[in-house]
């Protein structure tokens, strides 16, 4: 099956929450929606299940439109973020109950109930009711049960928010697994980048009601279309800050309240209309480097010093926050390196090269890079 939405929109009184949504998720494919509070994924994945009605544009799955189709025809399995469980039912019985109310013969349900419990290591409570599970359990008791069916395309609505940092990893797990057995089309809402780029063979970002980008997670990455999806998408979040562009001879600099960059040429190029105006700058933390470890030549052009603030340790190495004094205000931004920082060199100053030709550049009124062209988007 694929499901094909066609400028899908949703309306509440005045408010549209939905705003001419385009995507396609393909035979097999994990598709993730993700964004922050408010901007429409979940009734987006509402309007595929059939619990929201579409009031303009068009879904398909396979070639049928099914904007008027009732939900429990359209063959989709569904995990919700608030569980959904029937609390008087056994655990047993509300993983039997999807298969059951589609008359599923009894011998069946007998063999797959057990088998969808033990993937989610939920077999030994089959015989307990909600009010004796933990949240987590709870959850796992509503994975296996839209699981437990072979439907057309599962659904996830923020399926693991409830869940702490330990069981969200593994039942993240969890379901990529059984995605990767079942090979049917998912779409995964969540509000977590990180468990986005993770999950998604590709995903859409969305804000406001629209959708800003759909790609890969590493198109999405290196490649945003927005400043918003570039601040969106990475942790540590992206730094962004204004610059204007000069020209200087042959060569277009980017001047920031605190220090100066020289443009590669390609990016020079496309950006020579706009010298004299404003740009927002975006620079990845990965791309900042202590200069004798930079992967790339280091001069006058591409190099600056700021202030070690605060050093975070992490597992690639450490995330260092720091502050790059300027004599119109001081520009706070993130490190991101490869090896531990000692903490001595809190409150010292401190060289940073630019990886110049991964730098992004944005219009500072519409958000949208100066560098992808129109047809990035």
């Amino acid at each position: 099956m694929t499901i094909t939405a066609t400028r899908l929109t949703k309306r509440f009184g005045d408010k549209t929450a939905v705003d001419g949504v385009e995507f396609e998720v393909g035979e097999g494919e994990f598709f993730v929606l993700v964004g922050p509070s408010g901007c429409g994924k979940t009734t987006t994945l509402r309007m595929i299940a059939g619990l929201e009605s579409i009031d303009d544009g068009e879904l398909r799955m396979n070639s049928v439109v099914v904007n008027e189709t009732r939900p429990r025809d359209r063959d989709i399995a569904m995990v919700f973020q608030d569980y959904a469980i029937f609390p008087h039912l056994s655990v047993r019985e509300n993983i039997a109950y999807g298969l059951r109310s589609r008359r599923v013969a009894t011998s069946v349900i007998k063999q797959k109930v057990p088998e969808a419990a033990a993937t989610f290591r939920i077999d030994h409570l089959l015989r307990r009711k909600p009010r004796q599970l933990s949240g987590g359990e709870r959850q796992r008791v509503a994975l296996a049960r839209a699981l437990v069916r072979d439907a057309q395309a599962y659904l996830y609505d923020e399926p693991l928010s409830n869940l702490d940092a330990q069981l969200r990893h593994q039942a993240r797990e969890d379901i990529l697994a059984l995605h990767q057995r079942q090979r049917k089309p998912t779409v995964y809402v969540t509000h977590d980048q990180s468990e986005a780029m993770s999950m998604a063979d590709r995903m859409a970002v969305m804000r406001g009601g629209r959708i800003e980008q759909v790609g890969t997670p590493r198109e999405l990455y290196e490649n945003p279309v927005s400043a918003f999806v570039a601040f969106f998408i990475g942790t540590p979040s992206i730094n962004l800050f204004e610059a204007t562009l000069r020209a200087d001879a042959d060569d277009v600099w980017l001047e920031a309240p605190a220090f100066s960059l020289r443009l590669p040429p390609t990016t020079a190029s496309a950006v020579a209309g706009r010298v004299g105006g404003p740009v927002t700058v975006g620079i990845r933390p990965e791309d900042l480097h202590p200069p004798r470890q930079a992967p790339f030549d280091v001069g006058e052009h591409n190099k600056f010093t700021a202030r070690v603030e605060l050093i975070e340790p992490t597992t690639a190495g450490s995330t260092v926050y720091l502050t790059v004094p300027g004599p119109e205000g001081d520009l706070d931004i993130a490190a991101g390196f490869t090896a531990r920082l000692p903490d001595r060199f809190a409150g010292e100053q401190v060289p940073l090269a630019v990886d110049l030709g991964k730098v992004h550049l944005f219009d500072p009124v519409t958000e949208r890079s100066l560098l992808l062209g129109a047809g990035a988007a």
